[in-house]
């Protein structure tokens, strides 16, 4: 493509040197095609990427080949890989104390500093935080707690939820109940009720209206329906990550929101993405200017380092709650209570929050080039999560991987093949969700390259050329 950009790191000319193979690497492989089984793996492709290292925005595999990461490991590790002062942290604290239960009366010092941090930089409304190990156990946790707290408070009825269709809110049974049920796990109560997502690029969705108006409106038409007495919450991922990093207007939550407390409906601010900078915000309920009643951190809360997970009450739920079960045997957990509270003293002396929306603003403009291709339908983000929503058709949106199956790893391939560059893939969208502490060079190195895989494909065949 005809842009001033500095010359990427791997260019078609390197395609011998990335394609190699060694012994040591395929023999990897074999080892990890006999043990592991992955999550949405298909094991009759033999294919494993073995990665051994990592440094900033970058990764190397066991070949030795090395990698733009605009992936984050499943959009997390906001400081990037390799950090030495956090590897230490946890090597003190395990000789200290690793692990002692939070249950009941017990308490450690490194838990209550953690605690504090992420009290003092939420919404004022915010007054404590309960602490499990990941974000799928976290809005598991929600869910339960949301439907304790009316029931302590005379309502028992009040068990339904209301989330936007295609949102993800975890991996745990109560997941699957929140996303109306997932196929072959069994029946899930018949609680979710599910609203529009506030898809901007999806215009067919609001027949002609404003989209905030649509979806406010609508809103208040189901609760008329299914009666406000009947509703303990709403579950909102303030961008909707799976579904294809979907940025809602900035007037669609705080009005939202509006209704829900004027019906006493509680709203759970999925954050378990967004928060920690990932969307350029310690919580993107403070850009919204949101008051949750409860907030679901995950992820970016320790960067990857330490499997963590949390929620954050406002102070009336937690005093309703106060006393409740939950969090499980690791909860509290000390070595990645310390570890998470030295990712804040990183996030506040490097500032990657001001990086992420610097490089997500410059994706986007960088991005904005391939909207004439044949297959992209649509550029949008916000901080660095970001989506190019791939189309087969353009003037009815058909998601490209409806028609060709085979191009979504297709396309993954040819990025780590020929580039040297690792994305998601994600519905019908590439996910561009890198380290915060990704360079001006290597954004740009990814739009190359992303650009050349699209300009590629075959809208006639599904194949890349």
């Amino acid at each position: 493509m005809p842009v001033d950009r500095p010359t990427a790191r791997f260019s078609l000319s390197q395609e011998a040197d990335m394609t190699s193979t060694n012994g040591a690497a395929t023999d990897w492989a074999k080892r990890d095609a006999r043990v592991v089984q992955h999550p949405h793996g298909n094991p009759q492709d033999p294919e494993r990427l073995v990665l051994v290292r990592g440094k900033g925005s970058t990764l190397w595999d066991a070949e030795g080949r090395e990698y733009i990461d605009a992936h984050a490991g499943a959009w997390l590790t906001q400081v990037g890989h390799g950090r030495e002062e956090l590897a230490k942290v946890a090597a003190e604290q395990m000789s200290t104390l690793a692990h002692f239960t939070i249950m009941a009366d017990f308490a450690n010092t490194p838990t209550i500093e953690f605690c504090e941090r992420l009290v003092e930089r939420a919404p004022r409304n915010i007054a404590k935080v309960r602490l499990m190990s990941s974000g799928s156990e976290a809005d598991d946790e929600a869910l339960q707690l949301v439907r304790l707290y009316h029931h302590r408070r005379g309502q028992p009825q009040r068990t339904k939820v209301l989330v936007l269709r295609g949102s993800f809110h975890g991996r745990t049974y109560g997941g699957a109940e929140l996303a109306g049920g997932r196929p072959g796990i069994g029946d899930v109560p018949d609680n979710a009720i599910t609203l529009t997502p506030p898809w901007p690029y999806h215009t067919e969705l609001f027949g002609g209206e404003n989209l905030t108006d649509f979806c406010v409106r609508e809103l208040e038409e189901t609760i008329a329906r299914v009666g406000a007495k009947n509703i303990a919450a709403m579950f909102g991922e303030l961008v909707m990550g799976p579904a294809g990093m979907i940025p809602a207007p900035d007037d669609y939550w705080p009005r939202m929101v509006s209704v829900l407390k004027a019906h006493g409906i509680l709203f759970v601010a999925d954050e378990v993405v967004t928060g920690f900078g990932r969307a350029g915000a310690w919580y993107s309920s403070l850009d919204y200017n949101l008051a949750p009643d409860i907030i679901v951190l995950a992820k970016g809360i320790a960067s990857g380092y330490m499997p963590l997970g949390a929620l954050l009450l406002d102070a009336n739920v937690a005093d309703v709650l106060d006393g409740a079960g939950g969090g499980g045997s690791y909860a509290g957990h000390l070595v990645a209570a310390a570890v998470a509270s030295a990712n804040i003293d990183i996030i506040e002396r490097e500032n990657p929050l001001e990086a992420s929306r610097e490089r997500g603003r410059q994706f986007l403009d960088e991005l904005g080039e391939l909207i004439n291709l044949p297959v992209v339908g649509d550029v949008r983000g916000r901080g660095l999560m970001v989506g190019v929503e791939l189309v087969s058709d353009k003037a009815t949106r058909e998601p490209l991987f409806g028609r060709f199956p085979s191009l979504r790893k297709d396309i993954d391939r040819f990025l780590r093949t020929k580039h040297g560059v690792i994305v998601g893939i994600h519905g019908g969208t590439i996910a561009l969700t890198p380290p915060l502490v990704i360079t001006a060079r290597e954004v740009s190195h990814v739009v190359d390259a992303v650009g050349d895989a699209l300009a590629r494909v075959n809208i006639h065949t599904g194949r890349i050329d």
